[in-house]
């Protein structure tokens, strides 16, 4: 592994707390493990060796969890399935005599302005948001005459079940497509 160095926010980071101990750890192994531009291959059974040597741990619905939340993106690019750590560059300053990365980049990486993170409620990617809104309207059909609020502590449960974050900001953008596309309908 490589030297790196994890910020006292990691610990704090609220969203990656919704995710379970194990994704958490294995997330702060990644870091140890990505090159200097937060590239690794996506090799499940490597990264267990690396990181869960004595421990009896299934890495890959972690990995598939902690992608879902944002904080990894798996891609594959020439042949090569890979793993980038998006704000790796935001928090981390390799040696400059650590060797350039041997893996392709993703394909599209989102830009983010040098040097800070970005500011505000993060941006809902469209297949996260389409699971949300998968996962309300199952609560919507369990519970069709329940109040907003309700909806809303039920949406909550339902994606924590899921181990999917949702905070308000989500819920209140999930319920309003929601409901909007079904008053189009109608």
């Amino acid at each position: 592994m490589r030297a790196r160095l994890l910020k006292p926010g990691f610990f704090t980071n609220e969203d990656l707390a919704q995710l379970p101990v194990r994704a958490r750890l294995l997330f702060a192994g990644l870091w140890g493990l990505a090159d200097r531009d937060g590239r690794l291959e996506d090799r499940p059974p490597r990264i267990k060796a690396a990181i869960f040597p004595y421990d009896r741990v299934n890495v890959e619905p972690l990995l598939q969890a902690l992608a879902r939340a944002g904080f990894v993106a798996r891609y594959t690019a020439a042949s090569t399935r890979c793993l980038v750590l998006p704000t790796f560059q935001q928090h981390q300053h390799p040696h400059r005599r650590e060797p350039p990365s041997t893996l392709p980049p993703p394909p599209r990486q989102p830009a983010r302005p040098a040097g800070r993170s970005a500011p505000g409620p993060r941006p809902i990617y469209m297949p996260r948001f389409k699971a949300y809104c998968a996962i309300f309207r199952r609560v919507l059909e369990r519970a069709p005459n329940a109040d907003l609020g309700e909806l809303a502590a039920q949406f909550k449960d339902a994606c924590a079940a899921e181990q999917m974050h949702c905070d308000g900001e989500t819920t209140r953008k999930v319920i309003d497509a929601v409901i909007h596309a079904r008053r189009r309908r109608a």
